[in-house]
């Protein structure tokens, strides 16, 4: 699936080909490709918050 930092470097490429389509549509599917690269991020960063609060922590 990805880290978020994946997901997020994926959504930058997908917007900066977006902005040398050579046509609307290719632009609008690669805008929305690069949205839904956005969400993911922010699902898998909610993940990895969750992952990280249930982790039990050590003391001593």
């Amino acid at each position: 699936m990805g880290n978020r930092s994946h997901h997020l470097s994926e959504a930058e490429h997908l917007e900066r080909q977006a902005e040398i389509a050579d046509n609307t549509h290719a632009r609008a599917a690669l805008l929305r490709m690069a949205r839904a690269s956005r969400g993911v991020a922010a699902l898998v960063g909610m993940f990895e918050a969750c992952a990280d609060e249930t982790r039990p922590t050590l003391t001593r």
